[in-house]
């Protein structure tokens, strides 16, 4: 399978108001969460542009690209794109490694009034949060990878893990990969069989 490249166009437009809510309240949130002693440095925490993110979501929604309007993104982190998402309308979920950032987004779709499910995890491999059975057989691999899959897969890759970020869309059933590069570099690509 190859990806192609669709275009799309990066907007700077100022989002909606509700929008605009969603990342006042997580910057407020994580100015708390820095000023807390207790809580440790998050290692490698870069967040997306939020409103290149918004304006192109909007755009894969509103061309019809996004399907059942299932998504996840891929290393949620603070879990702003995921609520931003879900104030597109999309039906989606967080996948984060870090359980203070899981618990961070929890915290930031509940104050905002947004409905978001955020799994700690890993989307490097399937979820599977008992070690005392063995893995699913292939036909039987939990979310992300598995039948519970979702059209659009957002993530931040670092440059030195985009290509097994793509690899791993390959094995899922998605149709769509929205990436973001920094800057104003934001991908949208799809399958081709």
């Amino acid at each position: 399978m190859d990806l192609i490249e669709l275009d799309f166009p990066v907007r700077w437009d100022t989002p909606p108001k509700e929008i605009l809510r969603t990342i006042e309240i997580a910057e407020r949130l994580r100015g708390q969460m820095k000023s807390d002693g207790n809580q440790k440095r998050i290692p490698l925490l870069v967040n997306s542009n939020y409103y290149i993110a918004y304006h192109a979501l909007k755009h894969v929604r509103d061309t019809g690209l996004a399907g059942d309007l299932s998504f996840c993104e891929w290393g949620s982190g603070l879990g702003v794109v995921t609520c931003i998402a879900s104030q597109l309308g999309f039906h989606v979920t967080g996948i984060e490694i870090e359980a203070s950032l899981c618990e961070f987004s929890e915290k930031l779709a509940k104050q905002a009034g947004i409905d978001a499910r955020f799994l700690q995890g890993s989307y490097r491999c399937p979820i599977h949060n008992d070690i005392s059975q063995p893995p699913p057989r292939e036909g039987e691999r939990p979310f992300p990878l598995g039948r519970r899959n979702c059209h659009v897969i957002y993530a931040y890759p670092w440059p030195a893990e985009a290509a097994y970020l793509t690899s791993l869309f390959k094995q899922s059933s998605a149709s769509l990969l929205v990436t973001y590069h920094g800057g104003t570099t934001l991908r949208v690509r799809k399958p081709v069989y």
